[in-house]
């Protein structure tokens, strides 16, 4: 089950960067995307890379919790393009995803997320997961002219 958790959260990781790349470079009128900016600090940085030289993850606001079986894990809500510092070493500022959240989706998501991730499950959808992720990401590719 690992190895198709795994490549399901691979593809879901480079759609949630290409999407937030997308819409930075959409924010500054920019249309080469090769960056995008962490959703708690701001920092501007390539959304993707080797996994030696990647400064952008896709980080979760609500985290894995219960086993790594939380019910959002791959709600696309939860989960923005964020800096390995932030996201990987836990050096931001207090209640910034909260700020970000808040003012990007608004309470009553993030109160359903928080549901969600108490009662939700992803499992027995990870096959199906990792099909979706990998063609919206190919689509997005494809749509934006960006080399998937």
């Amino acid at each position: 089950m690992k190895g198709i958790k795994k490549t399901a959260w691979d593809w879901c990781s480079k759609y949630i960067r290409l999407r937030d790349a997308i819409e930075y470079h959409k924010s500054i009128g920019d249309p080469d995307i090769r960056f995008c900016r962490c959703c708690t600090c701001g920092k501007i940085m390539p959304w993707r890379g080797t996994t030696e030289d990647q400064d952008c993850d896709a980080g979760h606001y609500i985290g894995r919790g219960m086993g790594g079986s939380s019910g959002v894990y791959f709600d696309e809500r939860n989960i923005h393009a964020q800096c390995k510092a932030e996201n990987k070493f836990g050096l931001y500022t207090p209640g910034a995803y909260d700020a970000f959240m808040l003012g990007k989706y608004g309470q009553g998501v993030i109160e359903e997320l928080q549901i969600f991730h108490k009662v939700g499950s992803y499992k027995g959808k990870l096959p199906g997961f990792s099909v979706m992720y990998r063609e919206m990401y190919k689509s997005l590719c494809a749509q934006h002219g960006v080399k998937p």
